[in-house]
C-alpha cells in the first residue's frame, strides 16, 4: 500500500502560513445633517419652547379673565339683590325687589308688605323667586340669610351645595368671600358671599353663585383653538427658519463654488464682497487674503524653481563642458590641471549652492534648530575679523573692527557667526581693491547694533526693497562673476528675524553700504 504524496510546496504560496481574519464590522455611526437643517432644527426646537410657553400664557391669562369677569358678575348680581331688600319698622328683613341684568332673575314685579322675614317667606314671593329660578335652569344661585345665619330665602338648587362656613364667618366680619364649590352633580360652581348693611350695620349675608360649565367650554374651545394653531404656527416657523437659513448660508455657498473652481492656475480668482458688513463678509475678506497669499507663494515657488534650475545647470554645463575638454582637447598636464580645478571651483560653486538650498527648505519647514544660550556679540565679531582677515587681504581688501561695546545676546553662537560672515563676504565681493570693510558693535539701553560697512560699490535705490529675496541680484553679472548664488542674503534675514531681531541695509552707489542687525540685549 502506497503512501499518500505530500501536497508539492509552491513557491510563493504563503497563505497556509497565515489565518484569514473575519473583518469586523465596525457599528455606523449617524451622520449630521448638514448645517442648515441644524440651524433649521434648532430654530424649530426654540420657536416651539416659545410658542408652548405664549400659549400656556395665554391660555392662564383668558382663565384668569373669565373668572374675574365672572367673579365681577356675581359681585355686581349681589350688589343688585341688596338694594332689592330693605327692613321694616319691626326690624325685620323685606325683600322690596329683585333686579339683575341676567333676565332669569328680573322679577319686575314689586313685593310690598311683611312678604318675607327671618322665620317665614310669603308664598307669593316664594312662588315669584322660585319661577324666577326655574327659568334659569339652576344654573343661578342665590340664598339670602339675616343676621342669626336663618335662611330669608335660599333657591331650590341649593339644597345639594355645602357651603364653606368660611363663606359666612368673613362677611360678618366685613369681609367678602369667593370660592369654588361642587354641587351634588359634582359640578364646579362659582360663589360670592358678601354681607348686607343697612344703616351701618351688618344685617345679613347673601350669597351669589353661577355654574362655571358655560365657563369651562368656553376654555376647552380655546384650548382646541391653540391645539390647532400652535402645530400650523410651528410648521410656518419651520419653513421660515429653513428659507432664512438658506438665505443666509447663500454667501457661505458662493464662496464654496469659488473655492472648489481655484486651482493652483486660478489663485487670481476672488469672492465677492457682500454688502452686509456682517460675519460673512469677515469670512470672505480672510479668505480673499489667504487666497492672496497662497498666490504670492505659488508665485515665489515657481521662481524659486525657475532660478535653483538655472543656478544648478550653469555649473553641471560647465563641469560637462570641462569634462569634455579633458577628454577630447587636452595635450598636456597642464591642459588637464586647469581642466580639474574649473571643475573643482563649479563643484565648490555647485555644493554651496546645494547646502544654501538645503539651508533655505529646513527654514521653510521651520526645522532648523537653534540653540539658546548668552553670547558675546562683541567678541564674536572680532573673532569673524580675525578669520576672515586673510580671505580680505587676498582680494585687496582691508578688514577691521570699529566700536565693539560688551553686549550680550541670547542665541546660537553658531548662527550668528554664519550670519557675521556672510555679510563679511558679501561686503569683500563686492568692494573693489584697496577698499575696507569695518565690523563695529553698539549697544542701547534694550538692543544692540552690529554693522558690517563697506566702501564698495553700492546698491541702487530700487533694489534696496528686494535685496533680501530669494535668488535676486542688484547686479546679476557682477554676481556670477563672484559666485553667489543670489541666497545668502536670504538665509541671513531668516537668521536675524529667528534670533527676534531685524536686518536692514543703507546704501548709495559709489559709496558703500551698511548692513544693521539689531538683536534684543540680554540682561
Amino acid at each position: 500500500m502506497s503512501k499518500k504524496s505530500p501536497k508539492p510546496y509552491v513557491s510563493g504560496d504563503w497563505s497556509r502560513y497565515y489565518t484569514p481574519i473575519e473583518p469586523k464590522h465596525s457599528k455606523r455611526r449617524l451622520t449630521p445633517p448638514g448645517i442648515r437643517l441644524q440651524l433649521t432644527l434648532w430654530y424649530s426646537v426654540v420657536s416651539a419652547t416659545l410658542i408652548f410657553l405664549c400659549a400656556l400664557a395665554f391660555y392662564a391669562a383668558f382663565e384668569r379673565y373669565l373668572f374675574v369677569n365672572l367673579d365681577t358678575t356675581l359681585h355686581l348680581r349681589a350688589q343688585q339683590i341688596a338694594e332689592g331688600m330693605a327692613t321694616g319698622s319691626d326690624g325685620r328683613l323685606r325683600v322690596v325687589r329683585i333686579i339683575s341684568e341676567e333676565p332669569e332673575l328680573d322679577a319686575s314685579a314689586v313685593i310690598v308688605g311683611n312678604c318675607l322675614n327671618h322665620t317665614e317667606a310669603s308664598s307669593d314671593c316664594v312662588n315669584r323667586l322660585n319661577d324666577t329660578t326655574a327659568r334659569s335652569q339652576e344654573s343661578i344661585y342665590v340664598r339670602i340669610l339675616d343676621r342669626s345665619r336663618s335662611i330669608i330665602y335660599s333657591t331650590a338648587n341649593l339644597k345639594d351645595v355645602q357651603l364653606p362656613l368660611e363663606s359666612l364667618d368673613r362677611p360678618e366680619q366685613g369681609q367678602p368671600w369667593e370660592g369654588t364649590v361642587n354641587n351634588g352633580d359634582d359640578e364646579a360652581v362659582r360663589f360670592y358671599s358678601t354681607m348686607l348693611i343697612f344703616n351701618g350695620k351688618i344685617v345679613g349675608v347673601i350669597q351669589v353663585g353661577q355654574k362655571l360649565a358655560l365657563l369651562y367650554t368656553r376654555l376647552r374651545f380655546f384650548l382646541f383653538v391653540l391645539l390647532i394653531l400652535c402645530p400650523v404656527l410651528l410648521t410656518m416657523s419651520g419653513i421660515v427658519s429653513y428659507w432664512l437659513a438658506g438665505r443666509a448660508f447663500r454667501p457661505i455657498r458662493r464662496l464654496t463654488r469659488t473655492a472648489r473652481a481655484i486651482g493652483a492656475r486660478d489663485l487670481d480668482q476672488r469672492v465677492p464682497l457682500s454688502p452686509a458688513r456682517d460675519e460673512v463678509r469677515e469670512l470672505t475678506i480672510i479668505f480673499n487674503q489667504m487666497i492672496g497669499r497662497l498666490e504670492r507663494a505659488f508665485a515665489q515657488q515657481r521662481r524659486f524653481v525657475a532660478d535653483a534650475s538655472h543656478e544648478l545647470r550653469t555649473p553641471v554645463a560647465v563641469i560637462r563642458n570641462m569634462t569634455e575638454v579633458a577628454l577630447t582637447q587636452a595635450k598636456s598636464k597642464e591642459d588637464y590641471i586647469c581642466a580639474l580645478e574649473a571643475i573643482n571651483d563649479e563643484s565648490d560653486r555647485l555644493g554651496r549652492l546645494v547646502s544654501d538650498l538645503l539651508a533655505l527648505a529646513r527654514v521653510d519647514e521651520e526645522r532648523m534648530p537653534l540653540d539658546s544660550e548668552p553670547v558675546r556679540l562683541d567678541f564674536l565679531a572680532a573673532d569673524v575679523v580675525d578669520s576672515m582677515a586673510s580671505f580680505a587681504a587676498e582680494h585687496g581688501i582691508t578688514l577691521q573692527t570699529g566700536t565693539l561695546q560688551p553686549a550680550t545676546v541670547k542665541g546660537d553662537a553658531a548662527r550668528l557667526i554664519q550670519v557675521l560672515m556672510g555679510l563679511v563676504d558679501n561686503a569683500v565681493k563686492y568692494t573693489n581693491a584697496g577698499g575696507t570693510v569695518t565690523v563695529a558693535v553698539e549697544a542701547c539701553a534694550s538692543h544692540v547694533h552690529c554693522s558690517v560697512t563697506d566702501t564698495g560699490i553700492g546698491i541702487a535705490r530700487e533694489h534696496l526693497p528686494h535685496i533680501f529675496e530669494r535668488f535676486y541680484r542688484a547686479d546679476p553679472a557682477r554676481s556670477k562673476a563672484v559666485g553667489g548664488s543670489g541666497l545668502g542674503l536670504s538665509i541671513i534675514d531668516w537668521l536675524v528675524r529667528a534670533h527676534h531681531g531685524a536686518v536692514t541695509v543703507e546704501s548709495e552707489p559709489g559709496k558703500g553700504s551698511t548692513f544693521m542687525i539689531t538683536l534684543p540685549l540680554m540682561h
